[in-house]
Parts: structure tokens; sequence; C-alpha cells
């Protein structure tokens, strides 16, 4: 192994050195890998000799003759990087995985102009075809007098219908198997509203739920939970991750309950920002339309980046990702 990278494989190690790091995206937690979306296909793992500069999870993966490492919300590049180091990283990661592997980030950190210059002298270049979007909304729940005077018009009349309705709000470990399940209800029943393929199940909730960082907050109705969201909270960082409202929940307006209520309750444990998960028009403007109402502001992500040797690797990789659309890692 070259002495610019670190292989790890014990997911306990691998979460021990990402605690050098600012904040850590849930796709890069230990604790992902054994979600399903990642079920038998090969994890590795692999840190910088530097503590704290770069660290990436990915899944190594053969999909029709193309091998290729995908690191969902990756990598991660810590105070400590710089371009040097991030050059030497890559080489070392190819030499690793085999020049003729197709390497994909997916990188969920504030863009920076620089992180693209490094990115792109390293060899990377933006995908042929990019499923992701780039943007997200951070709010700033530091401050609850202050993020609630942005709100929309509609959430804050959506808000005081739910006050009317008296709904409470719970705020309990993904650990507890009982609040798993009952998310898991919420969360297939706004699915089939949609008419939607669902990318959650039981097994991955329990697996999620054995790291302390995941929560699920509730909005309930006289004693019955009408709406759900599971919240990865790093540092003074949270990420919204899954929500599922039933029906009735919809008519007492639990969702944007629901939301204030968390922004809230983060604000008051020392969280700075929520990041409310990738956005823009497509094919559920009204997610998109939801989230706009919260008042954050707009945020470019390093987004997506791609690497092969070969051009037509990434040209077939772009044409399986289309007729693939609704895949995800």
């Amino acid at each position: 192994m070259s002495q610019d990278l670190i292989e790890i494989r014990d997911p306990v190690e691998w979460d021990r050195a990402l605690a050098a790091f600012e904040f850590v995206p849930p796709g890069q937690a230990a604790s992902w890998s054994g979600s399903c979306h990642v079920r038998n296909h090969e994890i590795l793992r692999f840190a910088s000799t530097t503590a704290g500069a770069i660290a990436v999870q990915g899944v190594l993966k053969r999909s029709m003759g193309i091998k290729r490492f995908y690191a969902d919300n990756g990598p991660v590049l810590g105070k400590a990087c710089d371009e040097k180091l991030l050059l030497s990283f890559v080489a070392a990661l190819r030499e690793r995985l085999g020049k003729e592997c197709l390497v994909s980030f997916s990188g969920i950190q504030i863009y920076d102009a620089q992180h693209e210059v490094w990115l792109r002298r390293a060899g990377f270049q933006r995908p042929w075809s990019a499923v992701l979007s780039s943007l997200t909304l951070y709010v700033d729940c530091s401050d609850s007098a202050s993020f609630q005077q942005l709100f929309s018009a509609d959430w804050r009349k959506n808000i005081r219908k739910a006050e009317k309705n008296d709904l409470t709000l719970e705020a309990i470990a993904l650990a507890d198997a009982a609040a798993r399940q009952d998310f898991l209800a919420l969360y297939t029943e706004t699915f089939q509203i949609k008419g939607a393929q669902e990318q959650i199940d039981l097994p991955m909730l329990e697996v999620l739920g054995q790291d302390s960082r995941y929560r699920v907050f509730f909005a309930s109705k006289d004693g019955k939970r009408v709406s759900g969201r599971v919240v990865f909270v790093s540092g003074t960082m949270a990420f919204d991750l899954a929500a599922g409202t039933s029906a009735n929940g919809r008519k007492l307006s639990a969702t944007h309950f629901l939301v204030a209520s968390i922004l809230k309750e983060l604000g008051r444990s020392g969280v700075a920002s929520f990041d409310f998960g990738r956005i823009g028009p497509g094919r559920y403007d009204s997610i998109d339309f939801f989230k706009q109402g919260s008042g954050g502001r707009p945020v470019a992500y390093l987004g997506e980046w791609s690497l092969s040797s070969r051009p037509w690797l990434e040209f077939a990789q772009g044409v399986v990702r289309f007729i693939r659309r609704g895949e995800r890692w």
C-alpha cells in the first residue's frame, strides 16, 4: 500500500478515523455501509496518512462489465487537506483499485472552487450523466426566533393549523425498535401515496439504529404518530435522511409542524445548521416547494465527479445510469 493511503477494514476503526473531521456526512459513516443500498457489494474505506485530511468510504461494484468505486456523500475533505496531498491520495487510490476502475464521488460538502481545481488536476471531471442535484438548503437553527421569521406564509399558516390540532413532538433514538416500526409504516404510506419506489426497509433502519447519531422525530395526535423524520446529527451539522406522513397527518399539517419543531430541538442541542437534503425541480416538485418554504439558504454541494482512464468507460457508465434511472446506491 502506498504511503499516501491507509486502507481501513474495521468499521469501528473507521469511525475513529473520522472523528478527526469537523463533520461527517451520513453516507460516510460506518453504519451506512450495513444498509440495504450496499448489501452484497464490497465496502472499501481509505484515509490519508495525515489525520483529518481525506477519507472516503465507497462501494466497489461491477455492473455490465464496468468496475466502479462509488462514494456516496464523499470524499470527506478536512482542513488538513491541500492540493499536493489530494493528488497523491488519488494516485494511490487508483493504484489500489486498478487503472481500469471508474472512480465516482458524490460530495455533499459545500462547494469550494479550490477543491474543484484540486479534483480537476487529479483527473476528475463532471460525469456524462449527473443524476443527483448539486443543490441543498441550509437552515440556520441556532436562533429559533430568527429562522421562524424566514418561514413562508404557507409554512406559518400550516404550523398554526397544526398547533390548533394539538400535535405533540417526540424525539427518540433510532435504536428504539417500536420507533423504527412506526417510522417505516409512515414512510411506506407516503411512498404509496406518491407512487414512488421505497428506498428504506426495516433491516436498513436496524443497522442505522446502532449508530447513536441517527435520531427519529415524530409528530403525534392523541398519542398516535402521524408524521416521522429520521435525522443524522454530526457535531454542529444535521442532515435530513428520510420522512413519512400518514394521510391523516397531511390533513393535520403534521409535516410543517414536525420540521419546525425539529429545528427548534436541534438548535437547543447545539446544532447550528440543518441540511435539508438535495433539492431541485424534477420528479417531486412538491417536495422542492415544501423545502423552499423553510427559508433556508441555498447551498451548492461539491457534487458529482468521475475519473476513468478511458473516456468510453465514463460514457458507458452514463448510459447505464440513464437506463437505470431509478437505481439508488
